[in-house]
């Protein structure tokens, strides 16, 4: 261990996380749907000020958020700083820059695809949803909460922030930071276990935001089913990493591959959760994936300063017993073992296992990595679709080979030749689909997640003529009235290009403002044959 690291461990004590009274809780939500109603968050502007004051918070309480990570996760400050940290100063700065655009409405020129809306103005405002709940995760318990919190203030909402209490540190020092730097009529934070948890999500939330389990993530569905609010899950899955025959270069895939697997001691929902191996090339890959470890962590992880631990026993026992129950081959990687006392396990690398093994049941959530090997990549892909959708899908091949693979598969996201990196990109979204997950976030997606997208559509009464305006209700029957069916036709839902039969149809479509001008014959004849409205007489 490091001296820094060690000083850290030595400056802090494992500390007694503050629940908050069970009382309290409703109180806190009411507070904030108070806020909300008062029109607190209506203001961008006001929006804005609150993520500089997050921002400079953030800057002062650097080495504390950093400290906290370490001790609860055994972190390093250079894996907390990139992993966490960097990711949550960065998502400020995108809102901070591009927020006035994004939440700009969009505008659609309606009347020249549909000539009825001719004089008519429409737009699509976002506008916030309400009082938010997010619910953060243990694993990257600072970024994976603070992420969806600043897209739903950038969106206008109230939020309440519930960290995990499995990482005690990093619930504090989320706490202190948002209590320290921002208006508690806007954010509020709320602490404790299943007990606390099942008392705020009784509460009424206009939407549910939660990382974590499937198991939870069923459970807090259920309390958003119960107000028809809407929910965003980021749940995970057994995420795999497919090498094939032609993959261009081993030494690289191996580190990659290692590097996500072991990244936060394998605490990532999107790690290579089990790597399927081509035959031909197994025997070369294996022993680069052994290298690429002590590459990183030395043959003792165990002293290594930037290798994580466990975050408790029940999930250091949880992995033990699964590796137990393998029938799987244990290939030797390091010189030390498992250490229940200090929730550390070290990297571990099982050859020979099958689709039904003890370690392809669930999601391995540790330094776990099962090897499966394939003959054809027809066996690959249908060994990959056999199970639920996977948060993320890893494939290292030539191209024509992993589009077949991306094409051929559903996963949240899919990476060609890397592994996780994807993570970094911050302008594209991150979200699972089925089992590993519901909706998606980062960037302006987050900003979209926690929005309403409002059609709002502005027509003047005096057009069309009340005459030309009966177009669209009865009478439709009789002679009389069959210029409603051949107007509404070319007014409302003008035939596109792509309808056209004819040759002479498709070149009438090519010319500049077509749906307009086929309208003015029907228009005329409605004039005529439409009947006069009757206005009421003044006395």
């Amino acid at each position: 261990m490091d001296k820094e690291h060690s000083l850290i461990s030595g400056q802090l004590d494992k500390i007694e996380l503050q629940y908050t009274p069970i009382e309290a809780i409703s109180d806190t939500v009411s507070a904030l749907r108070d806020s909300f109603s008062s029109g607190t968050m209506r203001d961008i502007g006001f929006r804005k000020q609150q993520l500089r004051a997050l921002l400079k918070g953030l800057r002062e309480d650097k080495k504390n958020l950093l400290d906290a990570l370490y001790h609860d996760l055994h972190k390093s400050h250079t894996e907390g700083l990139y992993a966490e940290y960097d990711a949550v100063e960065y998502e400020i700065g995108q809102y901070l820059d591009n927020m006035n655009k994004w939440v700009k409405p969009s505008r659609n020129a309606l009347a020249m695809e549909q000539p009825a809306f001719l004089l008519s103005k429409s737009e699509v405002r976002k506008e916030p949803l309400g009082v938010v709940v997010i619910l953060g995760a243990w694993n990257y318990p600072f970024r994976l909460i603070m992420l969806p919190a600043i897209g739903a203030i950038a969106a206008g909402n109230t939020v309440v922030l519930k960290p995990s209490e499995l990482a005690p540190h990093t619930a504090q020092a989320v706490q202190n930071l948002v209590t320290r730097s921002m208006d508690s009529n806007v954010i509020r934070v709320v602490q404790g276990g299943v007990k606390e948890t099942t008392e705020l999500l009784k509460e009424k939330f206009d939407h549910y935001f939660y990382t974590g389990s499937g198991s939870v993530g069923k459970i807090v569905a259920r309390a958003a089913a119960e107000h028809l609010s809407g929910i965003t899950l980021e749940l995970g899955g057994k995420s795999p990493a497919i090498v094939h025959a032609d993959v261009s270069d081993l030494a690289p895939t191996a580190f990659r591959i290692m590097w996500s697997k072991l990244a936060n001691s394998g605490q990532t929902c999107v790690a290579t959760d089990y790597i399927l191996i081509h035959r031909s090339v197994k025997d070369k890959l294996v022993p680069l994936l052994v290298e690429a470890v002590t590459g990183m962590y030395g043959k003792s992880p165990k002293e290594s300063p930037d290798y994580g631990r466990i975050i408790n026993a029940r999930h250091w026992n949880r992995l033990m017993d699964a590796l137990s129950a393998t029938e799987g081959t244990q290939i030797a990687v390091t010189d030390d073992l498992p250490d229940e006392s200090d929730l550390y396990f070290p990297p571990t690398i099982v050859d020979g296992v099958r689709p039904g093994d003890s370690l392809m049941k669930d999601e391995l959530f540790g330094p776990i990595l099962p090897i499966l090997t394939y003959d054809t990549l027809d066996e690959a892909i249908s060994l990959v679709n056999s199970r639920d959708q996977p948060l993320a899908l890893y494939v290292f091949a030539k191209n024509d080979t992993a589009e077949a693979v991306v094409s051929r598969t559903r996963s949240g996201s899919a990476t060609v030749n890397d592994t996780m990196f994807n993570l970094a990109s911050q302008t594209n979204p991150f979200g699972g689909v089925g089992p590993s997950g519901v909706g998606r976030y980062t960037g302006r997606y987050t900003l979209d997640t926690f929005s309403h997208h409002r059609h709002v559509m502005k027509r003047p009464l005096w057009f069309p003529s009340p005459g030309v305006d009966s177009i669209r209700g009865p009478p439709f029957a009789g002679s009389e009235n069959s210029w409603k069916t051949d107007l509404s036709h070319q007014m409302v839902y003008p035939s596109l290009w792509s309808l056209r039969e004819s040759v002479l149809g498709k070149l009438v479509t090519l010319i500049p403002f077509w749906r307009m001008l086929v309208t003015i014959p029907g228009f005329l004849v409605a004039i005529i044959k439409s009947k006069p409205v009757v206005r009421r007489r003044k006395d």
